[in-house]
C-alpha cells in the first residue's frame, strides 16, 4: 500500500499527484531560502549595502531555479515550454521587452552595490525628488528609504542611480547646524559670545573638529561670529558639531534652551523682531 502511494507520488501523471509534487518542491525551496538567509546572517555580521544586494541576488536565484524545478512536476510544463520557445523568435523578443525594466533595475542595483554612494543607515537627501530619509535596503529591483515619519519609500534602482544624492554620512559622518542668536545693541556682546561658546563646547554631544595645527595655534573650541549688525540687533552665529547628523537636531535644541537660561542670568537681552503686516 505504502509502496503504491510512493510510486504514484513519484511517477503518476494525475493532476492531484502532480500538485502534491509541486507543493513539496516549493516547500523545499522555501526551506532552502530560509536556511541560506540564516547561514548568511551568521557568516556576515556586517550589514553593508553590498552584502545586502548580494544576499538578495542569491535568494532570488534560489527561488528562480527552485520554481523552475518545481514546475517540472507537471508533465505538461516541458511540452508547453518547448513549443512556446521553439515556435519562433517572437517569444524571446516579447520576454526581452517585458524584462527590460527589470534588467535595468538589476544592473543599476549592481552598480550601486559596487560603487557604494551610500550605505545601510546613511541619511540621504534626493535632490530632484526632494526626499530625505535613511537607507534601509537594496534589492534587485529597488532601494528602500525610511523617512522621519517611519514610512518606507520604494525607489526603483534605475531611478536611484540617476538621482543627485546628498549623503550626510559619506566619508565624514560629522554634521553641523548653525546656532543663530540676535541680541539687543545694549547687551554685552563679549559676554554673549562667551556664553554661546561655553554652552556649545560643554554639551556632551559636541564634536571638536579642530585640526592639530588649529590646536597649536590656539584656535577656540567654538568660534562665535558677529555675522551682521542688523536692523533689530546684533546677529551672532556659532556651529553646533556632532558626530552624526541623527543626534544633531536634539543637541541643537538642548543648547538653545541652555543659552536662553544663561542669557537671562547674565542679563543679555534677545532682540524682539516686530513684523508689521502690510
Amino acid at each position: 500500500m505504502l509502496g503504491e502511494i510512493f510510486n504514484n507520488f513519484l511517477h503518476s501523471t494525475e493532476l492531484a499527484w502532480e500538485l502534491a509534487r509541486f507543493a513539496l518542491k516549493i516547500f523545499i525551496v522555501f526551506l532552502l531560502t530560509k536556511f541560506f538567509r540564516v547561514a548568511w546572517r551568521r557568516t556576515f555580521t556586517a550589514d553593508t549595502i553590498h552584502l545586502k544586494f548580494v544576499k538578495n541576488v542569491l535568494s532570488a536565484m534560489i527561488w528562480v531555479v527552485g520554481v523552475t524545478f518545481s514546475l517540472s512536476a507537471f508533465s505538461q510544463f516541458q511540452d508547453i515550454a518547448t513549443a512556446f520557445f521553439a515556435g519562433s523568435g517572437i517569444a524571446a523578443i516579447m520576454i526581452g521587452l517585458a524584462a527590460q525594466e527589470s534588467l535595468s533595475n538589476a544592473f543599476n542595483g549592481l552598480f550601486i552595490s559596487l560603487f557604494k554612494p551610500f550605505e545601510v543607515g546613511d541619511r540621504v537627501h534626493l535632490v530632484n525628488a526632494n526626499i530625505t530619509g535613511f537607507i534601509e535596503d537594496l534589492t534587485l529591483r529597488h532601494t528602500t528609504i525610511r523617512t522621519f515619519m517611519n514610512s518606507r519609500i520604494i525607489i526603483p534602482n534605475s531611478i536611484m542611480n540617476k538621482e543627485l544624492i546628498e549623503n550626510s554620512n559619506f566619508c565624514n559622518p560629522q554634521a553641523s547646524s548653525f546656532i543663530d542668536v540676535i541680541i539687543t545693541y545694549n547687551s554685552d556682546v563679549a559676554r554673549a559670545c562667551e556664553i554661546i561658546a561655553e554652552v556649545l563646547g560643554s554639551h556632551p554631544d559636541f564634536a571638536d573638529t579642530r585640526t592639530p595645527e588649529m590646536l597649536e595655534n590656539g584656535a577656540p573650541k567654538v568660534p562665535v561670529f558677529v555675522r551682521a549688525l542688523g536692523l533689530h540687533g546684533i546677529e551672532l552665529r556659532a556651529s553646533m558639531w556632532t558626530e552624526t547628523i541623527t543626534i544633531n537636531f536634539a543637541a541643537c535644541s538642548d543648547v538653545r534652551k541652555k543659552i536662553l537660561n544663561e542669557f537671562a542670568l547674565a542679563e543679555v537681552k534677545i532682540a524682539v523682531v516686530n513684523f508689521v503686516a502690510t
